[in-house]
């Protein structure tokens, strides 16, 4: 946006420089681009000021707007346009039907227009100086109230309604000609106004031509609208269309602010035109018009997050400033405070802080390091992770937050997403339910650019919706392509499943366990829960092979993902004493029911084996020739070492014995002999 300095000074009494002006604007958080020295004839000495206003400041999209910023940073009124009453002579002869996406719809009937007028050379000249082209009287004094206030404004041309006007969502596939002669085929979320049957113009975009005026027009009926910024939101961009009306309501136009443009907007024709005005129509649906905000805020917080020794009276003074209001001031210490209906952006409490600390300034809050009592913890347990993880051939990827829903319906259920408001792009309009789809589009990514072999992880947050919406922090990795590269000395197969579950068994330590698990992504046959204490913190597998075709993936994809607050806090590594006594093995081989997981065996063997047991391998799995059928016969070895002594192998026998006994009771093992 970009607008003239002295117009602004007309709603302020202000006597600053240029410089000192972009200052404060920029210290208020709106980023001045640059300005330009003017002069001319008409506004004398004068600057272009060029602001880039964030997507959440709507309200300052108006020299209105940027006058209320300085205004409140520097303890001043701000000055409106004088009102001249309007006398109004007819009554209007439209009628307006609303619906719920546009609450309050404020219009006024206006005959004896004569386009062949012309608007003062000041209302030209601001225009200009605002980048915006001089058309006719009534679309530059349109114009010039959107803005001077903000307000979007449109003039159907009277005649070209005779039955009046309607607001409803579009019809599928339904056609509209806009005033820039293109055709669009609109969507049923596509708010239109119409003359009782047919749309007229593109609600908050753009007017259509069948309704628009031209040098002929001698009746116009204004329109000052409140649409709600979720229905406007998106629909200029899907059709290629960006206009000052769209740029505004699509970030929210304060809903109170339409009878005063109308009236701003009827003073400057009455000043141009010999018009008849008839009254102004307000078409309300009370129900759905926002309600007033108001915020709980306890001074004592606004202390502690900036870190400044703030008096109770001057955060109070610095929210009036910003046009709030103190309803209610609570005996602990809490006030209630109202917000305008031009910020949009200010929901919570810290907006509120955020508020006061913009007009202390930045620069004046004292800088310092951000404590927390789990942030140690929290940083300690993922440094150690990466760590792993990176020592394991993994790198590290951030991948974004927001999906394509076609990509989060392979892994999720619709119903469970969160969907984006106002999505970046339209492969970006839901909140990841798996931090899977980013890493595959990775994979993508680098597999398309010659590199097959990758392993992957990332450490991020995932959303799923309920009652409330969960937000819980994940880890996860992806491996595909070859274990090495091609060596003359060495096999060069591709990973497996067992390849990404023993990185986990790395990552990991033995209170974990693997057991067979389904989950429709992933391949049935190759994909495991990951289990502690009887809670699923995880789980691994095989890229279901119709994902990957559906993908158009090429090779097989192994994955797995962890819960990040069930896995164990990092401690400091403590030495023990070695011991002096050598190790006693002995190596055991079952025969056992085939589906029986070797995981269930091992455990089983540890609780037998004594508490001198130092490790214990699984070295085999066998099913085949001498072996009956539906049976597998399972081999690992077992280590022991006690700290007092030479154990004998009496002892290791006892035990092992033990172990037979115990795994033949339990699950039917027959130990193998030969």
């Amino acid at each position: 946006m970009q607008f003239s300095e002295n117009w602004l000074k007309e709603f302020i009494d202000i006597n600053i420089s240029t410089e000192e002006l972009c200052e404060q604007l920029t210290m208020l958080g709106l980023e001045v681009d640059g300005y330009e020295k003017y002069k001319s004839k008409i506004t004398g000495d004068d600057s272009i000021i060029k602001l880039d206003i964030t997507p959440n400041r709507g309200d300052c999209f108006s020299i209105l707007g940027i006058a209320r910023e300085v205004s409140a940073l520097n303890g001043l009124k701000i000055k409106l346009p004088a009102e001249e009453k309007i006398n109004e002579t007819i009554e209007s002869p439209i009628d307006v039907d609303i619906c719920n996406e546009s609450p309050r719809y404020i219009g006024r009937y206006v005959e004896g227009v004569d386009l062949k007028k012309k608007v003062s050379p000041l209302i030209i000249e601001r225009l200009k100086l605002s980048d915006v082209r001089s058309i006719d009287p009534i679309v530059d004094i349109t114009n010039y109230v959107l803005l001077e206030t903000g307000q979007p404004l449109h003039a159907f041309d009277a005649k070209k309604i005779p039955n009046g006007l309607g607001v409803r969502l579009a019809k599928d596939k339904e056609e509209i000609e806009l005033l820039d002669e293109q055709t669009l085929k609109l969507s049923r979320d596509c708010l239109v106004i119409t003359d009782k049957s047919d749309p007229v113009a593109l609600a908050g975009i753009m007017g259509g031509l069948d309704s628009g005026i031209s040098s002929s027009t001698k009746s116009i009926y204004l329109e000052s609208a409140f649409f709600k910024p979720e229905i406007i939101r998106g629909k200029a961009r899907r059709y290629g269309l960006q206009t000052d009306a769209s740029v505004r309501f699509e970030r929210g136009v304060d809903y109170q602010l339409q009878s005063l443009a109308i009236e701003r907007a009827s003073q400057l024709i009455m000043n141009f035109m010999d018009c008849d005005f008839a009254p102004i129509q307000t078409f309300e649906i009370k129900k759905s018009i926002p309600k007033e905000k108001k915020i709980s805020l306890d001074i004592q917080n606004v202390r502690k997050s900036l870190g400044v020794n703030i008096k109770d009276s001057e955060v109070k003074r610095i929210l009036k400033s910003l046009g709030m209001k103190i309803e209610l001031t609570k005996s602990d210490g809490k006030v209630l405070v109202c917000i305008p209906s031009w910020r949009f952006d200010i929901s919570i409490e810290v907006d509120l802080v955020e508020e006061v600390a913009r007009l202390i300034g930045y620069d004046k809050l004292p800088s310092s390091s951000l404590r927390s009592s789990n942030r140690k913890t929290v940083d300690s347990l993922n440094h150690n992770l990466i760590s792993s993880l990176v020592s394991l051939g993994y790198n590290e990827v951030i991948t974004y937050s927001f999906v394509d829903e076609k990509e989060a319906l392979l892994f999720e259920e619709k119903d469970k997403m969160l969907f984006v408001q106002n999505p970046i792009s339209q492969n970006m309009s839901v909140m990841r339910t798996s931090l899977l789809p980013g890493l595959l589009n990775t994979f993508s990514y680098n597999f398309n650019r010659g590199e097959e072999s990758v392993k992957l992880f990332e450490i991020g947050s995932t959303f799923l919706k309920g009652k409330k919406i969960a937000q819980k922090e994940k880890l996860a990795g992806l491996v595909s392509g070859k274990v090495s590269d091609i060596h003359w000395c060495d096999e060069n197969r591709a990973f497996d499943f067992f390849d990404i579950k023993g990185d986990l068994e790395v990552l990991l330590n033995q209170d974990y366990s693997f057991t067979n698990g389904k989950l429709p992504f992933l391949h049935p046959g190759k994909t495991a829960l990951i289990t502690t204490k009887n809670k699923e913190i995880g789980f691994v597998g095989a890229l279901s092979p119709n994902i990957s075709n559906s993908l158009d993936l090429k090779q097989d994809i192994y994955y797995f993902e962890l819960s990040l607050d069930s896995l164990p806090q990092p401690h400091v590594r403590k030495y023990s004493k070695y011991s002096k006594f050598p190790i006693a093995q002995r190596d055991l081989a079952f025969l056992v029911d085939e589906q029986l997981p070797v995981s269930v065996i091992l455990e089983l063997a540890k609780k037998k084996a004594g508490k001198n047991l130092k490790e214990i391998n699984l070295f085999d799995v066998y099913q085949g020739k001498g072996i009956p059928e539906n049976k597998k016969s399972i081999a690992f070895s077992l280590f022991w070492q006690s700290m007092k002594g030479t154990l004998t192998d009496e002892e290791v026998d006892l035990i092992v014995e033990d172990i037979s006994k115990y795994l033949s009771k339990e699950v039917k093992a027959e130990l193998r002999s030969e």
